[in-house]
């Protein structure tokens, strides 16, 4: 993804640093979905107890996960 910000429906994500539940309550899953899809993550960046993604890691979340209100097809 090369821009910084990429319209959704009416909407725009902005690609900045987010908090775990900011970010978790923009794709819209349950706390402990978004937790099983950041498990892999944390054991890469040790991002356990950071409070705060960095845009980096944000942006390899988005890679991971499609932007939020996109359907991504497998």
């Amino acid at each position: 993804m090369s821009e910084q910000t990429k319209e959704i429906k009416e909407r725009t994500f902005i690609l900045k640093t987010y908090t775990r539940k900011e970010l978790r309550e923009i794709y819209g899953v349950p706390p402990k979905t978004f937790q099983r899809w950041l498990e892999p993550f944390n054991e890469a960046w040790g991002m356990k107890n950071k409070r705060y993604l960095t845009i980096e890691q944000v942006r390899k979340i988005v890679e991971q996960f499609g932007i939020p209100g996109e359907l991504k097809a497998k």
